[in-house]
C-alpha cells in the first residue's frame, strides 16, 4: 500500500487488493489474529498455528505484505509479521474494527 494514498482510483485499486486478499479464509485468520493482539507485537510467521506447509504460509504472508496489510520482519533465522495498524486505520478508516469483530 503506498503512504498517502490521495488518488482516489489509487485508493480504490488498494482496497480491492486488500479485499481480495482478505478473502481467503488463512490471510483473513493471520490478520484478524493480529488484529485481536493486544499487545500489537510482531508474531513469529509459525505462531498462527496454520496446518499447511512452510511454502503456502509464506505465500500466504507474502501476499498480506504486497497489499500493504503487514509488514515483514526478518530476524536472522525467523520471519516476523506486524499487522500496519496505523497506516490502515489513517488510509481505511473502520476497516481494523469492522475486522476485530470477526
Amino acid at each position: 500500500m503506498p503512504n498517502n494514498i490521495t488518488n482516489t482510483s489509487t485508493k480504490q485499486e488498494a482496497m480491492l487488493g486488500i479485499l481480495k486478499a482478505l478473502a481467503h479464509p488463512i490471510r483473513l485468520q493471520i490478520i484478524v489474529d493480529l488484529i485481536n493482539d493486544e499487545n500489537g507485537a510482531e508474531r513469529h510467521c509459525t505462531s498462527f498455528g496454520l496446518t499447511v506447509a512452510k511454502a503456502t504460509r509464506s505465500h500466504h504472508f507474502k501476499l498480506l505484505k504486497d497489499v500493504g496489510l503487514i509488514s515483514h520482519i526478518d530476524r536472522g533465522n525467523h520471519s516476523l509479521a506486524k499487522l500496519r495498524r496505523e497506516e490502515l486505520e489513517e488510509e481505511f478508516p473502520g476497516l481494523i474494527g469492522l475486522l476485530s469483530n470477526l
